[in-house]
């Protein structure tokens, strides 16, 4: 199963608060609508400013999301290095911004399957960003995810760890209860761990809270017992 999910946050605002102008793209993410997302990219794009630099990493991201829901994996690889690069630029713009190193972690983890030897070419930074993310502000749920998911694909002999995944996730949990995303990564975390009724059980409430979502659907041909 592949990485994928995201939120966002203006200058001095929480990562866990929503980005108004950004919210039709998010409904391109969910309904899995690739080509809604390049025509929001094809503005953000042109945007050098700190926010123009994140919302067009955050839309990459999403746009990895709809690809992958739609099978079209073999797009993937382009929309993380563009968002991983624009992330970078915000980086350099607001060296403080959790939001902005997080991204930077998560395009990493999406570039990982896609190059060779991605994990040892991009797993350590990718950490590193994400971790760095936490710190500059522990209530970021996204990082909290990001981290989880980490854990989640690293080698045990390389510091990975599915009992740590669950722990971030649920943390994310915390800081956030409405977070589909966070329910939809315990699903896979579990079903790695053969654990399929809790599996479905956090499929099922990540379609709760939010039914839209094409990911979620993918999710369930990969989960057996998923409806």
């Amino acid at each position: 199963m592949k990485p994928c999910l995201i939120f966002l946050l203006a200058i001095c605002i929480r990562a866990d608060q929503p980005d108004a102008a950004l919210e039709p793209a998010r409904a391109a993410r969910d309904s899995g609508d690739a080509v809604s997302l390049r025509k929001g990219l094809a503005h953000w794009r042109q945007d050098a400013s700190f926010d123009g630099r994140r919302r067009t990493a955050l839309l990459n991201f999403w746009l990895c999301e709809a690809l992958y829901a739609s099978n079209d994996e073999k797009s993937v690889k382009l929309a993380a290095r563009a968002g991983l690069d624009a992330a970078e630029q915000a980086v350099k713009l607001q060296p403080n911004s959790s939001e902005a190193h997080r991204l930077v972690g998560d395009l990493l983890g999406q570039l990982i399957p896609h190059v060779f030897a991605g994990g040892m070419r991009y797993g350590a930074r990718s950490t590193q960003e994400i971790e760095k993310a936490l710190e500059l502000d522990p209530k970021n749920v996204d990082a909290h995810i990001a981290r989880a998911t980490s854990y989640f694909f690293t080698p045990s002999a390389f510091g990975g760890s599915k009992e740590k995944a669950l722990e971030q996730l649920n943390q994310a949990l915390a800081f956030d209860p409405k977070s589909d995303t966070a329910h939809l990564w315990l699903a896979q975390v579990y079903d790695d761990i053969k654990q399929r009724e809790r599996a479905v059980a956090e499929l099922e409430e990540a379609r709760r809270i939010n039914p839209n979502r094409a990911y979620t659907r993918y999710l369930a041909t990969q989960i057996g017992g998923a409806k």
